[in-house]
């Protein structure tokens, strides 16, 4: 049997430094270990969102709507398919989303009153306090992680990041040019 290689006395790396050096020592960097690191960043982004928003009962895709629709004003009221098609959404599951959210009593749906056919959805004042307690949860947790970074760290990370989200647009859009919704 030969002997493993020792290696190098040093501190112990963090779990995270750990996954990026594994990750760095199969793939090297590249498609695939920007892939990976999109994968874990958007584990952990998950479990931040869960963490703020879990307390007050709600997810993210819940959030999402209450945000839009605080964004509004008192008055606002939007359509199911708007609020769909600005959180990028399946139709089919924004409806399922608000009937969650009006059960919760949190949105209020109404009758569109230039489309006898339509509905539009509304926040309740439950759904405005609801929707203030958890924007201060995610506030706070963001400033949390990103008082890591220094500001041009941000800056660079928030310039490439909107330029893949372009990219991924682009794709989702395909060829013919039709949206596609994920999720």
């Amino acid at each position: 049997m030969v002997p493993a290689e020792s290696a190098p006395e040093s501190a112990p790396l963090s779990p995270s430094a750990d996954a990026v050096a594994a990750v760095t020592a199969v793939w090297g960097d590249g498609p695939m270990s920007l892939f990976t690191h999109l994968a874990r960043t958007s584990l952990f982004l998950d479990a931040l969102q869960e963490e703020c928003l879990g307390p007050l009962g709600i997810s993210f895709a819940d959030y999402g709507v209450l945000r839009v629709l605080e964004l509004e004003g008192p008055r606002g009221a939007l359509a199911p398919s708007r609020l769909a098609e600005v959180l990028v959404r399946t139709t089919g599951g924004m409806t399922k989303t608000v009937d969650r959210l009006e059960r919760l009593g949190l949105v209020a749906r109404r009758p569109d009153p230039h489309d006898r056919r339509g509905v539009l959805v509304r926040l309740t004042a439950k759904g405005r306090r609801s929707c203030e307690r958890a924007s201060a949860a995610y506030v706070a947790a963001r400033r949390r992680v990103l008082a890591q970074l220094d500001d041009t760290e941000i800056a660079e990370l928030d310039v490439a990041l909107r330029r893949l989200l372009e990219v991924f647009e682009a794709d989702h859009r395909g060829s013919s040019g039709a949206a596609v919704t994920p999720r």
